[in-house]
């Protein structure tokens, strides 16, 4: 399936100001792109073309695999013969935002803390003064606000009231 060649009348289309072209970034191995850039210069092809015949080959590729049915012999099974539902965006975010590993590495990056000092702290250790100064804005209100890094000390402070009241009846 190679990519349709776009006809031209007597202007040439603007690709970046049409509305039936999209940009589309990625990252690969320099040597792949230097390899790439070379064979589309030395065709006298342009990248962009070379990029969609590229990427129209790879989608015809996986659409034949999902067309086939896999034979038990490869040792290959197929996980469903029913197309999977395309994500969309609101999806995405709660997925995201319900991976517990994720949302403890952001605030481990946001607070410049580890991730297993942030375990310590979920399973009841006590913050320092410097802890609760990195963690003062990075930790958010159930109504959206940033705490304070005064409220986190009083938070601390009624912690440690109920450790010492804990400790007291503990020894009685």
């Amino acid at each position: 399936m190679k990519p349709e060649t776009p006809v031209y009348s007597l202007f040439v289309v603007d690709k970046r100001k049409s509305t039936n072209y999209q940009e589309l970034r990625g990252f690969v191995p320099k040597t792949l792109s230097l390899k790439f850039k070379g064979i589309c210069k030395s065709l006298g092809q342009d990248i962009n073309v070379g990029l969609e015949e590229a990427i129209a080959n790879w989608i015809e590729k996986q659409q034949q695999q999902e067309d086939s049915p896999l034979s038990e012999s490869s040792g290959v099974v197929a996980a469903s013969t029913a197309p999977q539902a395309v994500p969309t965006i609101a999806s995405v975010i709660d997925e995201t935002l319900s991976n517990r590993d994720w949302a403890l590495g952001r605030l481990a990056v946001d607070a410049e803390m580890s991730v297993e000092r942030i375990n310590e702290l979920l399973e009841g250790d006590r913050a320092s003064d410097s802890e609760l100064q990195k963690l003062a804005q990075q930790l958010v209100k159930p109504d959206g606000e940033a705490w304070e890094e005064e409220e986190l000390v009083d938070i601390r402070l009624a912690e440690d009231l109920k450790r010492r009241r804990q400790h007291k009846r503990s020894k009685k």
